[in-house]
């Protein structure tokens, strides 16, 4: 979907370094209306979306957008935009996000020199299933050492909140205009998750930082969750016992590849918003007990639950069946390989 264009020329009158100090149109109220805006055109383009592509364009977009919010009210409350204008990185990314998120949804990974329709698939399904979860567990530790950066006694009651009460904390600091600005990417990644699903969302990140506080903890709790051998060994005897034609094997191969560009560009921005996180916990109302905080640490449980439960469903979507987005690797494998079925 094309976002509205009043809302990406206030972006650009933020990001762009030419337009800096240059336009009465860079107005924090103003930028804060539009980003409402774009949040709800882009809760009804994924409401209505078509196809799985659609759905993915979107929450690219909401990811951005997201990002968006953070990575301007760090300006504003920090005066930190010297330091933010040096990390084009981001300000690239979030512009590619919000224009052109197909560009983010590409695989890197490349298929190997043909050896065989058999051997090639495989040798996808190892690279895009070891690639999710290496990516996650290092998106996961990052969250988790920002997070523990906090009051242990905060991440636990951010864990327990509702969606309900993320409201009315951000309704409370909304005289603040940075924070104001952090509370609509909240609500963004709010309206990402599903409010319907916050509990999940919740019961994940509160067992994730309950238990993980070392990356080499991290990697065990990401592997047992995403459990990527198993999908392996299970597709693997699939590709073994499959007697039909090579085209089948050769149709479902960059299908699979696909699936790497998928979550690449998620977790490229989850990332991105967890950078961002450190940077406005500085602002002053933030700072603020006992609500501050508290709004700071559910940004984190809410990029921790997405990332798990996102890497889960482009592996297997059939498990949590309330977060199913796109068809994984192992519901390809099975909907196209089991003699059963």
């Amino acid at each position: 979907m094309t976002l509205p264009s009043t809302y990406l020329s206030q972006v650009e009158a933020w990001f762009n370094p030419a337009m800096r100090g240059t336009t009465p149109a860079r107005s924090p109220a103003l930028f804060l209306r539009e980003s409402r805006a774009a949040r709800d055109a882009l809760v009804t383009t994924f409401a209505q979306a078509a196809t799985p592509l659609d759905r993915s364009r979107a929450e690219v977009q909401f990811l951005a957008a997201a990002a968006a919010d953070l990575a301007i009210a760090g300006q504003l409350a920090t005066g930190a935009e010297d330091a933010m204008r040096a990390q084009d990185d981001v300000w690239a990314l979030i512009q590619t996000g919000l224009k052109e998120p197909e560009v983010l949804l590409r695989p890197s990974l490349r298929p190997a020199r043909y050896r065989g329709a058999d051997k090639d698939l495989l040798a996808v399904v190892y690279h895009v299933l070891n690639a999710i979860e290496e990516a996650t567990i290092e998106t996961v530790s990052d969250a988790i050492t920002g997070a523990l950066t906090m009051n242990f006694a905060v991440l636990r009651e951010a864990v327990k909140l509702a969606g309900t009460d993320v409201r009315q904390l951000l309704h409370d600091l909304g005289v603040d205009e940075a924070a104001a600005i952090v509370g609509e990417a909240i609500m963004k990644l709010l309206a990402l998750v599903g409010e319907d699903n916050l509990q999940h969302i919740e019961d994940v990140a509160s067992e994730t930082f309950e238990k993980l506080q070392e990356k080499t903890a991290v990697s065990t709790y990401v592997r047992d969750f995403l459990n990527v051998e198993g999908i392996y060994k299970e597709g693997r005897a699939l590709i073994q016992a499959y007697e039909g034609p090579d085209k089948g094997l050769a149709r479902l191969t960059p299908k699979i590849l696909a699936l790497e560009g998928s979550f690449h560009g998620r977790n490229k921005l989850a990332a991105t918003l967890i950078r961002l996180l450190a940077l406005v916990k500085l602002i002053p109302a933030l700072k603020q007990p006992p609500w501050g905080p508290l709004v700071t640490a559910s940004g984190y449980v809410l990029i921790v639950g997405y990332e798990l439960y996102s890497a889960h469903d482009h592996v297997d979507s059939d498990r949590f069946p309330f977060f199913d987005r796109v068809a994984g690797v192992h519901t390809l494998l099975t909907s196209h390989l089991n003699p059963d079925d």
